[in-house]
């Protein structure tokens, strides 16, 4: 388990530093300005968070003003399902850890035998752990017709060409 976390999570943040100094570079920040700013960022992040002992969350929280830039982006992660992404890449890793040792893979959320339960968290601004009892499910029981077409195919991509 270890090697999901921790022996590939250098790749990780390595991912991670490259697309903050792409962005970076892309905002109009030479290269080598980009890359200083990123790294300062992560490391001072991560010793603050190792003196501090906070949760992330709290630090999070500590650094994000309402309504604020950085609102702003975590708006964007989440909605982009950051944290879900690194969720599943991590239990990849560890499923494929597996089977490179010749053990079953089927571990993990949203995997047939498995023991672990997909539970989703939201960390109040105290820090507080708060279950969401809402599902992630997207799909739509009703089939009722809201609109005039006469269309009657599963197609919703828009009303009919003339």
């Amino acid at each position: 388990m270890s090697t999901s976390l921790s022996g590939s999570g250098p790749a990780y943040i390595f991912l991670l530093m490259e697309a903050m100094i792409d962005a970076g570079v892309h905002m109009g920040f030479p290269r080598e300005t980009a890359t200083t700013l990123c790294y300062h960022t992560l490391m001072g992040s991560t010793m603050f968070a190792m003196k501090t002992g906070e949760h992330p969350a709290i630090l999070r929280n500590m650094v994000t003003s309402p309504a604020g830039t950085t609102a702003s982006a975590i708006y964007e992660l989440e909605n982009g399902r950051f944290r879900t992404v690194i969720l599943d890449a991590i239990w990849a890793c560890y499923r494929r850890s597996l089977e490179m040792g010749g053990m079953s893979s089927v571990v993990g959320p949203g995997r047939a035998g498995s023991s672990v339960t997909e539970i989703h968290h939201h960390y109040a601004p105290s820090g507080e752990v708060v279950k969401d009892d809402t599902s992630d499910d997207d799909s739509d029981d009703d089939d009722s017709d809201d609109d005039d077409s006469d269309d009657d195919s599963d197609d919703d991509s828009g009303p009919p060409l003339k």
